[in-house]
Formats: structure tokens, C-alpha cells, sequence
């Protein structure tokens, strides 16, 4: 007979799954709605993809519940789709301003003006020339809306090599680990290598979710808006990492083995929901800059 801790546990891991199947459909659409991702930060999902592989290894190597391993291997899936619509939407941005056009179109109001300054009698081009103004002053908007859009592209290319310094920090530590363990061999004899390995892999995924915050938070806070973020996505983020931290806590009596064996998949799904917490409260902080998203 199941008892009671494992059905509430997997009413929590199912409950997970369930928010992680449709946590990056309002990101999703909202990308192909507007045709971009730059509100989002492309080094955030390269180190979460990163995570998640390493996530994923260590599950499958540690034997963790079905849970644990199935969020991964779908969460691996669902990166892919957000990495395809970067390489598709790589061009696109929403200021989709004709730079040319607005300059033509400027330089031909004023010769308009300046035609209708030697015939006095047309004083009623005088509406006209207002609401001329008002199309040039729409056009500066723009304008400036583009040069911001292109300062900060710089910005996204530094973050985006600072991903991938880390990342290659991450594998010269792997790699630094192997050399080690294989080194002093006899040593780890006592040791179980296949779960020494895993709990290696779980640590490094939980740092890697960690860091795959700060990008999205920094760039978040220079550009003093959220959009192009969809706020559901990060709502339904947080459920699934409570839930999914429940599941773990409540399918066994907690000893001190039992945690230890799940402690680097707890940090990562823990750790990670504060930094989501200071992403909806940039929401909240920029929720005047932008219209809504979600």
C-alpha cells in the first residue's frame, strides 16, 4: 500500500511538471508575437540550458525519483524552442523605425514650409505644418527609441561573453576535478565514483541556475524596464520550484543520508526562487516604463 508521503509527494512533482510544461509558453508567444527577444537576456538561457544538462547527467547517475528526471530532460526541450526563436528573431527588434524614410519625410516638410512662406494667402496650412511638427517629434521619439535599442546591443554582447567565460570557468573546474580525482585514485576507492560524480553535477547545475539569474536581473536594471519579459512566466517559475522542492521534502522522512543525496537539487530549485522574487519585484518597479506583456 503507497503511503500517505508518497502521494502527496507526487501530487507536488506532478504539480511541478505541470508548471513547467506551460512555465515558457507565455515567453514563447510572447517572442513570436513580437517578433523579438531582446527583453530577454540570451546569456539567462544559455547558462540555464547549461544547468540544465548538468542537471540532468547528475539525476540519471544519482537514480533520483521520476520527478527529478523528467524536469530536466523537459526543461531541455523547451530551452531549445527559446534558442531556435533567438536564432530566428537574431535581426528583429521591436523598433522596426525606417530611419531613411523619417529623414526624407522631414526634409520634404521643410521645403513644404519654406514654399508656403512666400505665399501668405495659405495661412491654413498653418493646421498642417502643426501637425508636421507633431509627425517630426514623433519621428525623434523613434529615432532616439532606435539609438537606445542600438546602445544597448553592446552592452547585451559583454554580457553575452561574460556567459561564456563562465561557462568555460565551469568546464576547466570540471575538467580541473577529473584530473584530481583520477590522480588520487586510491584515495576515493572508499568513495562511490558514480555518485561522487553525480553530486558533482548537481552542485555545478545549481550554481549555474544561480549565476543564469544576474545576467537577466543586470540587464533588467540598465534598461530600466521588463519588456519583452512575460510576468506569468516567472509567476509559474516559483510554483514550480516550491512544488518541486515539496516533492522532494515530503516523498521521504527527512534523515540526514536522504538530504544530503538531494541537497545540491534542492539548492539550485531554492536558491534560484529568491532571484526570481527580485525579478518580479523589477516588475513591480518598472511596471510605469513599459505597456503590459503578459
Amino acid at each position: 500500500m503507497i503511503g500517505i508521503n508518497v502521494l502527496v509527494s507526487n501530487f507536488f512533482g506532478y504539480l511541478s511538471i505541470a508548471c513547467w510544461i506551460v512555465v515558457l509558453f507565455p515567453q514563447i508567444m510572447l517572442n513570436h508575437k513580437r517578433k523579438s527577444c531582446d527583453g530577454v537576456s540570451l546569456a539567462f538561457y544559455l547558462m540555464w540550458s547549461l544547468g540544465d544538462l548538468f542537471n540532468l547527467a547528475g539525476a540519471l547517475m544519482e537514480g533520483l525519483i521520476l520527478t527529478a528526471i523528467l524536469l530536466p530532460l523537459y526543461y531541455i526541450l523547451t530551452d531549445c524552442v527559446v534558442l531556435l526563436q533567438f536564432y530566428i528573431y537574431r535581426n528583429n527588434h521591436v523598433c522596426s523605425c525606417d530611419v531613411s524614410s523619417h529623414v526624407s519625410s522631414h526634409v520634404a516638410d521643410e521645403e513644404s514650409a519654406l514654399v508656403a512662406a512666400h505665399h501668405p494667402q495659405n495661412h491654413a496650412c498653418s493646421v498642417e505644418d502643426e501637425e508636421h511638427r507633431c509627425d517630426d517629434t514623433s519621428c525623434q521619439c523613434q529615432l532616439h527609441n532606435c539609438h537606445q535599442v542600438r546602445s544597448d546591443q553592446p552592452a547585451n554582447g559583454r554580457s553575452t561573453r561574460y556567459t561564456l567565460v563562465f561557462m568555460a570557468l565551469v568546464l576547466v573546474i570540471a575538467t580541473f576535478v577529473v584530473h584530481y580525482y583520477h590522480a588520487n585514485r586510491d584515495w576515493f576507492d572508499h568513495i562511490d565514483k558514480r555518485r561522487a560524480i553525480a553530486q558533482l553535477l548537481g552542485y555545478m547545475s545549481a550554481a549555474v541556475y544561480l549565476g543564469a539569474y544576474i545576467p537577466q536581473l543586470v540587464r533588467n536594471y540598465k534598461t530600466k524596464s521588463t519588456e519583452g519579459l512575460s510576468l506569468l512566466m516567472f509567476i509559474l517559475v516559483i510554483v514550480a520550484n516550491v512544488t518541486y522542492c515539496l516533492s522532494i521534502l515530503t516523498f521521504h522522512r527527512p534523515s540526514r543520508e536522504y538530504l544530503e543525496k538531494y541537497a545540491s537539487w534542492l539548492l539550485g530549485a531554492s536558491g534560484t526562487i529568491w532571484l526570481e522574487l527580485g525579478v518580479l519585484y523589477q516588475f513591480y518597479l518598472y511596471r510605469r516604463n513599459h505597456s503590459s506583456d503578459h
